[in-house]
């Protein structure tokens, strides 16, 4: 998934409105009046109003102060990091990465490339120069440092369930420096032990599995139901027609039985990574 510079400020006011509209159904699912949070969080009511009607923006700090308040859990703070940070996302990306901070579940197949949340900056440096020769190494400085921001959701007290179906062939693609791959199935052998992420390789050798039509990702997102998002080279695109939606789950539930299971998985990564030259 793709994260890139600062947006027009129309993609702004847009994004201001569904950050505002976050904020509304956080604090009313916590049954806080606008005051009362005000008084919380050591913010003015006419700040809270503002932000919830989508007419003004507000700092970083205040919004930790009310992600606290409410006990988002770091939702709120996320949101507004992949919003208004001052390392953006590109327009087709931003309400997926905002809706990334609300989702209580992912259910990811990758046949290209290690999913975002994954990623190790070695890893993340490397396709990002392969994806534009003329990136300038402050670009992919601010790619790094978004694609760190959005792994941050695995740091929370409750963070969300990840089941991530991975082709082998994306085990195998190599690089100029061999320890790139060697440090990213580390950290994807690291991340299999955790409690609330699964990581499943689909053998190679798997015949004309559905998975062939390209990567995607389905999301869970309390109060708006399940979506998928598809990114292609260039752009990417939400889907949320429920038959749409129910004909990617009955994808990925054909592609998790026939991946290895989480042991065998593991036991795959650890012999290709060994296998490495």
């Amino acid at each position: 998934m793709s994260e890139v510079g600062r947006e027009p400020e129309d993609t702004e006011a847009v994004a201001r409105k569904r950050f505002g509209a976050l904020v509304k159904k956080t604090r009313g699912q916590a049954g806080l009046s606008q005051q009362k949070l005000a008084a919380m969080a050591l913010v003015s009511q006419s700040l809270i109003s503002g932000v919830e009607h989508g007419k003004k923006g507000t700092r970083r700090d205040a919004v930790v102060r009310l992600d606290t308040a409410l006990n988002a859990n770091g939702v709120l703070l996320g949101a507004w990091d992949a919003s208004f940070s001052s390392v953006g996302m590109t327009a087709y990306f931003r309400e997926v990465a905002e809706a990334e901070q609300a989702a209580t579940m992912f259910r990811d197949y990758s046949m290209g490339l290690i999913p975002g949340w994954f990623q190790v900056e070695e890893y993340v440096r490397a396709i990002s120069e392969i994806h534009d020769r003329d990136a300038t190494s402050e670009a992919i400085d601010q790619i790094v440092e978004a694609r760190q921001k959005r792994q941050r959701i695995l740091d929370r007290t409750h963070p969300p369930l990840i089941t991530a179906l991975l082709d082998e062939v994306v085990l195998a693609r190599r690089f100029r420096k061999a320890e790139i791959m060697v440090k990213q199935i580390d950290k994807l052998l690291e991340l299999s032990y955790h409690p609330r992420v699964d990581i499943q390789i689909v053998p190679m050798g798997t015949e004309g599995h559905p998975g062939l039509g390209g990567s995607f990702t389905v999301m869970e997102v309390p109060g708006s139901g399940a979506f998928v998002y598809v990114e292609s080279q260039r752009t990417g695109v939400s889907l949320k027609q429920p038959d749409v939606v129910a004909l990617y789950e009955r994808t990925f539930a054909e592609l998790r039985s026939a991946a290895l299971p989480v042991q065998a998985s593991r036991s795959l990564m650890e012999e290709i990574r060994g296998n490495i030259r």
